[in-house]
């Protein structure tokens, strides 16, 4: 939905706005097991590219900070559960994220966000029997727009693409003050650059699997493509195995090419493999005859 026709009645979001809305929203989607309470661990922040030009500068920064307040949000929530067990059932303590906090700041670039908003899209896995020698677990997308004091909010699950016992890697690396150090990659990592309405562009692909194409309110990407309506809202995914391979996965309307050759539609269930194609360094994916993205693994 558009925004031309809101009228702007707070001002673009501060530093300490967006965390404590970054807070609220970690407070809000804890999932509660018996012994531990898992919080999201990644958190994309949109602004209207207005508000965003203002704090661009420092985005990074900001980003720094919500990780300092999530780790202090987490020792005041457990502080409670502590001086509870004096007066109640003692409540699980939360947990900070393994890889620590994945904090993303960046401009709204669907007219979804308008001017003084914040839109937060944030991620929970959520653990299947797999880690158990079960099934597959899930991944918990909220979405919450937030606009003066109202909050609206959609949830949506998907199956868990991440092999069992294998953490997602996050931007933040571990999470300032948790007492952890940084770990060092332990499978390579690549980048894309590409073009697009935006102009030059650069991607640092982080995790096992990442989604491409315009994006959209009931379409969560990793990149998003500012560019013709040729590239589907999620037009195509990069996965990366346990091994450190790469495999391009197609899921558009005009089609995905590794190297000018077409990727098949991608199937789920037993056929999945099969559709997939390996990338490696130096490869050259189109996507449909709108962006052409240069593969690099590092």
């Amino acid at each position: 939905m558009g925004h031309s026709s809101r009228v702007m009645t707070i001002g673009p979001p501060t530093g300490d706005r967006i965390a404590s809305e970054v807070e609220r929203e970690m407070e809000e989607r804890l999932y509660r097991l018996r012994h531990v309470v898992l919080a999201p661990a990644e958190y994309h922040v949109y602004l209207h590219p207005d508000d965003y030009r203002q704090i661009e500068d420092i985005a990074a920064r900001i980003a720094l900070d919500v990780q300092l307040c999530l780790n202090s949000l987490v020792e005041r929530l457990n502080r409670r559960s502590r001086l509870s067990e004096f007066i109640a059932r003692r409540r699980a303590p939360v947990e900070i994220p393994a890889g620590g906090w994945a904090i993303y700041i960046k401009p709204a670039l669907n007219n979804e966000v308008g001017p003084g908003e914040l839109g937060i899209h944030s991620r929970l896995s959520v653990p299947g029997a797999s880690r158990f020698g079960g099934g597959a677990g899930t991944t918990r997308i909220a979405q919450t727009v937030v606009s003066g004091t109202e909050r609206r909010t959609t949830v949506r699950n998907e199956p868990d693409p991440t092999p069992p016992g294998v953490l997602q890697d996050g931007v933040a690396g571990s999470s300032p003050g948790s007492g952890r150090p940084p770990q060092p990659p332990s499978r390579p990592s690549a980048r894309l650059t590409y073009s697009d309405d935006r102009g030059a562009q650069t991607f640092v692909l982080t995790k096992e699997l990442i989604k491409i194409g315009r994006g959209g309110s009931a379409h969560w990407v990793d990149l998003t493509l500012v560019t013709d309506a040729k590239v589907s809202r999620e037009h195509c995914r990069i996965r990366r195995d346990p091994s450190g391979r790469f495999f391009i996965q197609d899921l558009s309307a005009w089609g995905t090419f590794l190297n000018g050759e077409p990727v098949p539609k991608y199937a789920d269930g037993a056929a999945a493999k099969a559709t997939e194609r390996e990338i490696t360094d130096g490869a050259t994916l189109r996507l449909a005859d709108a962006v052409t993205l240069e593969f690099r693994v590092e």
